[in-house]
């Protein structure tokens, strides 16, 4: 997430708001699919 923070904080300075909305959106969905893969791996180990 270092890369991606590094990434917001140049748009940012550069006045790119375009790329910055970008990269906040990617880290939002890419947070998210990380969540919904933890929830499923729970989900589908077998109850001893």
């Amino acid at each position: 997430m270092a890369v991606k923070l590094n990434l917001l904080q140049v748009a940012l300075s550069n006045k790119n708001y375009d790329l910055a909305a970008h990269a906040l959106v990617y880290g939002m969905v890419k947070v998210k699919a990380e969540q919904n893969d933890k929830k499923r791996r729970t989900k589908e180990q077998p109850k001893r």
